[in-house]
């Protein structure tokens, strides 16, 4: 269950550039200076293609493969394209040379869905022929060897914790947590049908919120699982699961009466106010940093203040929008697979600077840069540092060729080739 509402792609034919802006909006005066220090940039660079001075390195990994950096460690794994054959290995290698260090082997049956971090060490998450019942496994990033292993999906915690989803079919479940350096558990709840939502913090989640049919909230804390406050909200107006129980902020979102969501105080679960979404115009909502978007089912975000659920703008130019640093990341359509990202102000919606055409890689919430690929002329690709906060685009390396996805860290560039395959290019001295 994700916190962020991910930034949307869109795929176009083949343009070389991208579209003009729309009546009416002009591109802002740092949109121009962006595209005019990218055009000085890009001749500066000239026929330039590594980041750094060292030789690059190869690092076998499979079409559609799963890497993550963690420090000095690369660790590479199988991909949802060798489900069915293989998909069952995971490596770990050193940066920034890509010496292979270690090699480990998913149980029989088990494939690579995906992998993220806890507590320092890689956690690998698998299931069953890639569509049974997900399971993680933490790995030591130095020998490879297994730390620890638990059923469910895993959500990172505020206080450096881990929590751990169980559902069942018909909605319920457990969500249980497990201390992150031992996997001993540490407490457990009962889920009820499809009433789980999180609050989120810097770092990961805070506050475990369970919502009953009937209409039952339980606000737990996410460290302790101690029980912080309960209450009740008018129940579920078909009598078996609300549209929308989500956390954004301080304020809980659920569904009422027909076409509207009322917000309740977390504190005290009071009620705040009422707003009309339509019965099928709200795909969802998503923490605006000062505000609450609310994103249609097509294009379009729509933000409300969390004060008074007052209408502060809207915009049908966005395809998706995302908190970062007190900022919001939009991006429009552009060419292909890449997008037009703006920096926009979270209360009024005004676009504050552009960031250009960019095909996202690295996107996190919890501190991983943030970098945009961009193709050139000359089957090259241009990868940048993308600024949220100062609204800027920072040059990273021209790279030979097209890639997929791209992880920079102050050692070493990584990159993931579509046909598969990393580049490992290590930073200037």
């Amino acid at each position: 269950m994700s916190p962020v509402i991910e930034l949307g792609q869109l795929r176009h034919g083949d343009e070389t550039e991208p579209p003009a802006p729309g009546p009416g909006r002009p591109p802002s005066r740092p949109l121009r200076v962006t595209v005019v220090l990218c055009a000085a940039l890009l001749a500066l660079t000239g026929s330039a293609v590594n980041p750094g001075r060292g030789r690059s390195v190869t690092v076998p990994a499979p079409q559609g493969a799963g890497f993550l950096v963690l420090g000095d460690r690369l660790v590479v794994a199988d991909g949802p394209g060798t489900v069915g054959r293989a998909g069952r290995l995971v490596t770990g290698h050193r940066l920034p040379d890509g010496a292979p260090l270690w090699r480990f082997v998913l149980p029989t049956g088990d494939h690579a869905l995906g992998l993220t971090t806890v507590a320092g060490m890689p956690l690998v998450i698998s299931s069953p022929a890639g569509a049974g019942d997900p399971a993680s496994t933490a790995l030591d990033p130095d020998t490879g060897a297994v730390r620890w292993r638990q059923p469910g999906y895993p959500v990172r915690t505020d206080f450096g914790g881990v929590l751990f989803e169980t559902p069942r079919a018909d909605g319920t479940g457990t969500v249980r947590a497990v201390d992150p350096v031992s996997g001993r558990p540490r407490w457990s709840l009962p889920l009820p049908g499809n009433g789980l939502a999180y609050q989120v913090g810097d770092r990961g989640v805070t506050r475990v919120v369970l919502v009953t049919a009937a209409g039952r909230v339980e606000v737990h804390d996410a460290g302790s699982g101690v029980l912080l406050r309960s209450g009740r909200v008018p129940p579920a107006t078909d009598g078996v699961s609300y549209r929308f129980t989500q956390v954004v902020g301080d304020l809980l979102l659920v569904d009422g009466a027909p076409g509207t969501v009322t917000a309740y105080g977390l504190d005290r679960l009071d009620r705040r106010w009422s707003t009309p979404v339509g019965p099928s115009a709200v795909a969802g909502f998503t923490d605006c940093a000062s505000a609450i978007c609310l994103r249609d089912r097509s294009a379009g975000v729509r933000a409300v203040d969390p004060a008074t659920g007052g209408l502060l703008w809207t915009d049908d130019h966005w395809l998706g929008i995302s908190p970062v640093g007190g900022r919001l990341l939009a991006a429009a359509p552009a060419v292909g697979l890449e997008l037009e990202l703006s920096v926009v102000d979270p209360r009024t919606g005004v676009t504050v600077a552009g960031l250009g055409r960019w095909r996202l890689g690295g996107l996190d919430r919890y501190g991983r840069p943030l970098l945009g690929l961009r193709r050139l002329g000359g089957d090259r690709t241009l990868v940048a540092e993308l600024d949220v906060r100062a609204g800027q685009a920072r040059f990273r390396a021209v790279l030979p060729g097209s890639w997929d996805d791209c992880a920079a860290t102050a050692a070493a560039l990584v990159c993931l080739h579509p046909s598969g395959g990393l580049v490992v290019w290590p930073a200037p001295d």
